[in-house]
């Protein structure tokens, strides 16, 4: 099944994110307002504000700085950062990005974690379609009880994610500890 061609057009704008590849991220480091400036989006919110980099900077989720200055790695801990704060808590980023950071090698592997993460979107963005295609009638776009089916559906599709992405967190830290907020 191919997406109508409404809903194909909201498709193209949603998975149209420009994500920041790892060859635009600068080698020099950065101010904080040269750090926002590089996750502003014309005529979109910004991915990151100063104040969700300080409060990611005090509950230690981004390494501390080395003076007043943002490495590349730093950078790259905000964009993972990023990523993860749409479905787990900043406790369970907290966590995860911990246990990264006390293995050896840390930066590079977070690195290669984000390279990867860019690489699978294109799969990522087929298998959403793929969802998109079984349950998005044309319909929806103008009847309001098959918006609202769809709207469903979708939901659904979030729930998933969301429970899976906390039982994976739960399921490497343990019941007592993946509950931690």
């Amino acid at each position: 099944m191919i997406l109508v061609p409404a809903v194909e057009e909201l498709y193209r704008k949603l998975t149209n994110t420009g994500e920041l590849t790892l060859e635009e991220l600068p080698d020099l480091d950065l101010y904080m307002d040269q750090v926002l400036t590089l996750f502003s989006r014309q005529g979109e919110e910004p991915l990151l504000t100063k104040t969700m980099i300080n409060n990611y900077r005090k509950e230690n989720i981004i390494r501390p700085l080395d003076g007043k200055r943002y490495t590349k790695n730093h950078i790259v801990q905000m964009l993972l950062i990023y990523h993860l704060k749409g479905i787990l808590s900043i406790g369970e980023i907290a966590q995860v990005m911990e246990e990264c950071y006390v293995s050896p090698g840390y930066d590079n592997a977070l690195t290669r974690v984000y390279r990867e993460f860019l690489e699978q979107k294109p799969l990522l963005d087929e298998a959403v379609k793929d969802c998109f295609d079984q349950f998005l009638p044309e319909s929806a776009l103008s009847d309001s009880t098959d918006l609202l089916a769809a709207l469903l559906g979708l939901s659904r599709v979030a729930q998933y994610a969301d429970k899976m992405a906390k039982a994976l967190v739960e399921a490497h830290f343990g019941p007592e500890k993946g509950a931690e907020r």
